[in-house]
């Protein structure tokens, strides 16, 4: 199947009502300013055919009024996430609500016929291209586009700064979006606190380098909620009893991954752990944007095959570590934590192959209602050269894996019996 994309327009979307001249310079955090000028971005399916007759569809949504109600509320929500509307300077945020890419385009391909093969190469399709001139000036800092496919339903593409928001950040700000877009008051009140807690830091520091790769694919992997459950059964051990949905399907998939791997160096492992939750409130408010992680660190032998039980444990021990990292001294957390991922971060060497595990899943993607329903699939965009991305299925149970790899490496791993017995494409 080929998408063929018509572009209807594009826009520049700025705030409602401008930021305050106080607000106007924002410090990028320390591991803000260090992360690549790439993007974090998630796609939004809707499909209205079983809800409205074709007269309907083409006025509420082929037609002008859904596109306006999004710029408009659009508008609106970025008055709360002014940054996303400004431009990057260094390690600054330059908060001049110089404004957000908003496009939208059209397909003649059927919403059915594209779920059916969800392939990557089409999905991209969906996205707004970058307008990036130079990493530095990294513009713009949000991007939006939303596509109409032939007869029913659309995709709405949503691509945000990674220097600035992690996926937590990013759900927040489609929280708001969708509030405003059904005419309700913003819920989110975001803070941009982050750089209190992870002060910026001298640019003469610089992070270890990574080993360089050849070209990547990057495929789907769906876990039903039967087969997860078979997998949590083979993951628990007595040392971890009840493995979770997402501590056994990352432990095969780091598994199947290493086995796969044709470099034979020594693995880094590292599982993105959203900070939120785990600090506490009065250090850090549960709405701050920015990249508020801990990067705990894994060393493996990629020659030598792991057991997904043993695996799974060494995944719980590493929240445990973060944990007690939390614990010991609470006036001091952020400055520890900083550390403890530094200390790891340069342990690390480019000949070390790097595989990296984030986990969108229970994130409120599923229900990000515009007004016309909540979607029918998300879809996560890989943002690394070797990085897996969990998101949930639509049945809120499965869990879909965005898994990024060297094209000979990709080959062998989706050839896993091991994997395929659990997991289909």
């Amino acid at each position: 199947m080929t998408l063929k994309m018509e572009l209807v327009g594009e826009e520049v979307i700025k705030p409602s009502s401008p930021t305050p001249n106080h607000l106007q310079s924002l410090h990028l955090s320390l591991f803000d300013q260090f992360l690549p000028p790439t993007y974090q971005t998630v796609v939004l399916f809707y499909d209205k055919e079983s809800e409205f007759d074709q007269k309907n569809l083409k006025e509420h949504i082929i037609g002008t009024n859904l596109i306006q109600r999004l710029k408009s509320s659009l508008s609106h929500t970025l008055t709360n996430f002014y940054p996303l509307a400004g431009r990057i300077h260094g390690v600054t945020v330059d908060c001049n609500d110089e404004g957000v890419l908003f496009t939208e385009a059209r397909t003649d391909v059927p919403l059915s016929d594209f779920l059916g093969n969800p392939r990557y190469d089409l999905l991209q399709q969906l996205i707004a291209p970058s307008k990036v001139s130079d990493p530095e000036g990294m513009w713009p800092l949000l991007r939006v586009k939303v596509s109409f496919f032939r007869n029913s339903g659309f995709a709405v593409a949503v691509c945000v700064s990674h220097k600035i928001c992690d996926t937590t950040s990013l759900g927040m700000f489609i929280c708001d979006w969708t509030n405003a877009a059904k005419g309700n008051v913003l819920a989110v009140n975001p803070t941009f606190e982050l750089p209190i807690f992870y002060p910026p830091a001298d640019l003469s520091i610089n992070l270890p380098p990574t080993m360089e790769r050849a070209s990547t694919l990057t495929k789907r992997f769906v876990f039903g909620s039967a087969k997860i459950k078979e997998l949590k059964s083979k993951a628990s051990s007595k040392l971890v009893t009840h493995a979770t949905r997402n501590e056994a399907t990352t432990a095969l998939l780091l598994k199947c991954m290493m086995k796969a791997s044709r470099s034979k160096a020594d693995a880094i492992i590292t599982q993105t752990m959203d900070l939120r939750a785990r600090i506490p409130s009065n250090f850090l408010s549960g709405k701050s944007i920015g990249n508020l992680f801990f990067l705990p660190t894994l060393k493996e032998n990629t020659e030598k095959e792991i057991e997904l039980h043993d695996m799974v444990f060494k995944l719980r021990n590493n929240k445990k570590e973060l944990d007690e990292l939390i614990k010991e001294d609470s006036d001091e957390v952020g400055e520890r934590l900083m550390s403890a991922m530094l200390s790891r971060l340069y342990e690390m060497s480019p000949e070390m192959e790097t595989f990296v595990v984030t986990s969108w899943c229970r994130m409120p993607f599923y229900g990000a209602n515009f007004g016309l329903g909540t979607p029918v699939w998300v879809a996560a965009d890989s943002i690394d050269k070797t990085q897996v991305v969990l998101v949930d299925a639509n049945d809120g149970e499965g869990i879909e894996a965005w898994v990024t790899l060297p094209e000979d490496d990709m080959f062998a791993f989706e050839h896993d019996k091991e994997l395929l017995d659990v997991a289909s494409t």
